[in-house]
């Protein structure tokens, strides 16, 4: 088989039958907001399991929340602050749970109007994640395993009748942490099929599947991917596979270390020992909102210089500070408006 590369990311798991697509990212959560009536608004929380991520921690929940008079959750093991002024923060009291899971949190306003809520105005979910060797663009020996980060969720939010935008009652937001592959197409002429056409804009490695019913999945190649665009084609008719095809991330970069296709090629993580993670230092322990600053907060060692990163869902760096502790905590503010959504902090030690 032969490949031209143009263009490229890993595919999660991206399914093809005969013509165009998305394949959508893994899911994190997804956040429903309602409006009740009479000031109540119901905020529902489904945590999902990435695979992604050895540990995603959901630390807080913040919601601007005016005027607030009442609110309960269906847990006890969440906590309510701040509810008092412009925002209405819940918080873990206890261990965290194990995604998936759900939650739901009911918030009462002496206003009767709602809007739809985006940025600060809306929720903000504050998270601590431990990433999977495989998440994407995970050099390794460069980075830390363990961030924290925050991601705008839109929601609605209680308003004066005056403000109120004509939102529907009900409004759901799903949040992925990975951005979209774009899939553009099989490239076919008169029922033969050649070859795929995908975006995805890291160098990494999959495996092109493909299926005659959706259950049963056949290794055909493995493809190298470069940004922004890989097009890889071959001599076989890839119809002899069946009617659906996927394209599914085998590792970071180009690897040319892999198992004969007959095996069972997929996603697979070393084990990693979350004690040394969250013992180690310097590392981050967590993040929070100060107006449209974002305090990320540091377990150092005295004297020992570090830079804290801002970075994107393409670990691209966008930010970083120089920081250098007198103690064993520190922290560092980012100007949140200055950064996309999601955004995640990781601090290293200088050499």
């Amino acid at each position: 088989m032969k490949q031209r590369m143009r263009l490229g990311w890993p595919l999660l798991l991206a399914c093809f039958w005969l013509g165009l697509g998305t394949a959508g990212a893994t899911t994190f959560l997804q956040f429903q907001s309602t409006a009740l009536g009479d000031g109540w608004f119901q905020y529902q929380l489904q945590a999902m399991k990435d695979p992604f991520f050895v540990e995603a921690d959901i630390t807080s929940v913040g919601i601007g929340f005016t005027n607030e008079i009442d609110h309960n959750s269906s847990q006890a093991n969440w906590t309510n602050s701040d509810w008092n002024s412009s925002y209405s923060t819940w918080s873990f009291n206890s261990a965290y749970p194990t995604p998936p899971y759900q939650e739901t949190f009911l918030i009462r306003s002496s206003e009767t109007g709602y809007k739809l809520g985006t940025n600060f105005n809306g929720s903000i979910i504050l998270m601590s994640l431990i990433l999977n060797d495989y998440y994407p663009h995970s050099e390794g020996g460069i980075f830390s395993q363990n961030v924290v980060g925050y991601a705008f969720v839109p929601c609605l939010v209680p308003c004066r009748p005056e403000e109120a935008d004509g939102s529907p009652t009900n409004f759901v937001f799903t949040l992925k942490l990975l951005p979209d592959v774009s899939i553009s197409q099989l490239l076919q002429t008169d029922g033969y099929i050649y070859g795929v056409d995908f975006i995805w804009d890291g160098t990494s490695t999959f495996v092109l599947q493909g299926s005659p019913n959706l259950n049963n999945w056949t290794n055909i190649a493995y493809v190298w991917s470069d940004p922004p665009e890989t097009v890889w084609t071959t001599d076989r008719n890839l119809a002899d596979f069946g009617s659906f095809f996927r394209v599914e991330m085998v590792s970071n970069g180009h690897n040319t270390n892999l198992p004969p296709l007959n095996s069972n090629v997929a996603l697979t993580s070393k084990a990693v020992a979350k004690t040394s993670l969250i013992t180690t230092t310097p590392r981050v322990t967590g993040c929070k909102p100060a107006g449209s600053t974002m305090v990320v907060n540091l377990a150092t060692q005295p004297q020992q210089a570090c830079t804290v990163q801002a970075m994107n869902s393409h670990r691209v760096i966008l930010q970083s500070q120089q920081v250098s502790p007198t103690g064993t905590s520190a922290t560092v503010s980012f100007d949140a408006n200055s950064l996309p959504s999601p955004v995640y902090f990781q601090v290293i030690a200088s050499k």
